[in-house]
């Protein structure tokens, strides 16, 4: 965009309280942004609903616990319970990240309408690891799995050295609205360690769902 129209938007954004100037002319989000962040996540009932679930798969998992929402082709980090290992995984709420790479919008993506894996593969899926699934049909039998299994795991596809695994939330109308996950350090979540988790990790997505009053 032209450079005064920018700045015309910037101007606005910081009488609002939204952006803010820094000491090197640079702009950054402003405090009002907290505010209002504060009260989505207040008056999220899914937040509200799954803080026992994730509290309780936190306790027995002894690793990060992720709760996120589709955006479009993206995931949205709404929830995180943080392990308390010295060694964790960096993440924070509001992080955006794709859907195609990470066990949270695996899962989603696999039972979802076939309307979200379309916008998927309008695009190329860029490597972000060496394991990153980049081929279509690769991923295509990916999310077969996922749907016969009932989860997904990001085994280093996002991040080199970080495993995870994750499970759809569905809600009263059968749509899946989000996902949790389980992530952890390769050295202490191998894929043997995956497998074992997986049903836990499943049965809090269940729990969470039947929360949010899906019947299935």
């Amino acid at each position: 965009m032209p450079k005064s129209t920018v700045h015309r938007y910037l101007a606005t954004l910081q009488q609002l309280e939204l952006a803010e100037r820094g000491d090197t002319d640079r702009f950054r989000l402003g405090p009002k942004v907290i505010e209002l962040a504060g009260q989505f996540l207040a008056n999220s009932d899914l937040r509200t609903e799954s803080q026992g679930a994730l509290d309780a798969l936190a306790a027995q998992t002894d690793e990060t616990i992720h709760l996120a929402v589709p955006s479009g082709t993206e995931v949205v980090y709404i929830a995180k319970v943080e392990s308390k290992h010295a060694l964790r995984m960096y993440s924070y709420i509001g992080a955006r990240l794709p859907m195609y790479c990470t066990a949270l919008g695996k899962a989603i993506l696999a039972f979802s309408a076939p309307e979200r894996r379309r916008d998927i593969f309008a695009q190329p899926l860029s490597p972000r690891t060496p394991s990153t699934i980049t081929s279509r049909q690769a991923f295509e039998r990916e999310l077969d799995a996922i749907r016969s299994q009932g989860y997904a795991i990001d085994d280093e596809e996002n991040e080199p050295g970080i495993r995870c695994v994750g499970a759809p939330i569905s809600d009263y109308s059968q749509t899946v609205i989000a996902a949790l996950s389980v992530s952890g350090p390769g050295n202490r979540m191998d894929r043997k360690r995956c497998m074992e988790l997986a049903p836990i990790v499943r049965e809090a997505a269940q729990q969470i769902s039947r929360r949010m009053g899906y019947a299935g």
